[in-house]
């Protein structure tokens, strides 16, 4: 069992999920339309095709929080949690920034790459706090998944918890 002390839980932010589902709901929407006001023509179908597996994408793999512990990293999407040891992890990056972040020079979120595969951790910048936090968790690993490489969030930074419920603040 894993003491909670020894774990570090990172959100994504509430825009990347709401406007993930909402672009996959929109092209769904255009091809579920466009199919049944033709009878089934080939173009819409294909589109109702592409709108069913965005909606996969973002129920089952869009991640909405990841829990750090020193064992493994477990990504929580809406309908499916993938747990990922340490040990198949070959990196820990930053994810690019948004054209928002570009400006401001905010680093993006967190990803890991196993393998030849990347997997989006969290889609926003941890504030110093928590990124102190995931360092503590990762202390042995440091060096390994190039943490030390990795370009620390600003001070401004909010933490990723602040539009959540309550049990997610820190003790005070």
């Amino acid at each position: 069992m894993i003491d909670v002390d020894e774990s570090v839980t990172l959100h994504s932010s509430w825009k990347g999920m709401l406007l993930s589902a909402v672009g996959a709901m929109v092209v769904f929407g255009l091809g579920l339309g466009g199919t049944v006001s033709s009878g089934g023509a080939g173009l819409p179908v294909v589109i109702l095709g592409i709108g069913v597996m965005f909606l996969l994408t973002v129920l089952f793999d869009y991640p909405v929080a990841s829990r750090f512990t020193p064992e493994f990293v477990e990504r929580r999407a809406l309908l499916r949690r993938h747990k990922i040891p340490w040990e198949a992890v070959d990196q820990l990056t930053r994810a690019r920034p948004g054209l928002v972040g570009l400006r401001n020079l905010k680093p993006g979120g967190l990803t890991v790459k196993v393998g030849r595969r990347r997997y989006l951790l969290v889609d926003q910048s941890e504030s110093i706090a928590e990124f102190d936090q995931l360092g503590n968790v990762l202390a042995a690993r440091y060096a390994e998944l190039g943490v030390a490489e990795m370009i620390a969030p600003h001070v401004e930074t909010e933490p990723t918890w602040t539009y959540r419920r309550g049990c997610w603040q820190p003790d005070p």
